[in-house]
């Protein structure tokens, strides 16, 4: 990612409607596994940014993060949380020491190798039958400057990430599109802009709206989360994934 774009995520991530909305997506599952186990949590943020959804999991239990950029790191120190400079392509973990491993919006990154190597190491770091939740972005039509300035490798299918994630040994509980009431819009926005911002180089879509415009998103955002609580989405800008560990062990499901 561009450096520059760690200091708008740090400016923005507190309030801005789609941080907020995946933010607590991520919470309500998390915080159901907590209650499932009944004890604090051993938790991974793997490409953690600058650390606002590790400082959002603290009160769920132990969490770490990891990312391999030093401005990342340094944003994440500045809010406090705990985290340390690690390369996802190298990344070695203590096998079963972690109940949940986030990551969000890391694996389409061009940075990264191999999508199901890293997932296979995820999947030794859990404990049996833990969880393993991921957000990527969707649709590669929906390629823009925004993946330009992210540095977007690919954008997700269903059966593309689903394929992988059985392939590094996984088992999806819910694999759903996300930001789906809004895709009209923001489908609309994107095929507008991308052929230019290609061209020019590339500018994320990171920019904090008034606030009206921003209540209203979140709001919008809100009521998603709550149908996707019953169910899925057909068609939205981002993929969301909660999967368990296979194999040995997922029986104590």
């Amino acid at each position: 990612m561009n450096p520059a774009e760690y200091r708008v995520m740090f400016e923005a991530e507190e309030t801005h409607w789609w941080y907020v909305g995946l933010h607590e997506l991520i919470l309500a599952h998390v915080t159901r596994e907590q209650g499932r186990l009944g004890r604090p949590l051993r938790i991974l943020d793997a490409g953690c940014g600058t650390g606002r959804l590790c400082q959002l999991l603290a009160p769920l239990g132990e969490v770490e993060g990891v990312d391999a950029s030093p401005e990342a790191i340094r944003y994440c120190r500045r809010r406090g949380a705990v985290a340390k400079r690690r390369d996802l392509n190298t990344l070695v973990l203590e096998p079963e020491s972690y109940d949940v491993i986030t990551c969000i919006d890391v694996l389409y990154h061009t940075g990264v190798r191999s999508d199901v190597e890293v997932m296979k190491a995820f999947r030794t770091a859990l404990r049996p039958g833990g969880m393993l939740v991921l957000n990527l972005v969707a649709l590669e039509w929906l390629r823009s400057s925004h993946d330009v300035a992210v540095h977007t490798r690919e954008r997700y299918h269903v059966p593309t990430l689903s394929n992988r994630l059985t392939a590094a040994g996984f088992i999806a509980e819910k694999l759903t599109f996300r930001v789906g009431l809004l895709f009209p819009l923001i489908a609309t926005y994107r095929l507008l802009r991308g052929a230019w911002g290609r061209r020019k180089g590339g500018e994320s879509d990171v920019a904090l709206p008034s606030p009206l415009v921003n209540t209203l998103l979140l709001r919008v955002m809100r009521a998603e989360n709550a149908l996707l609580r019953r169910g899925t989405l057909p068609v939205g800008s981002s993929l969301f994934c909660v999967a368990r560990k296979g194999g040995a062990g997922q029986e104590a499901l």
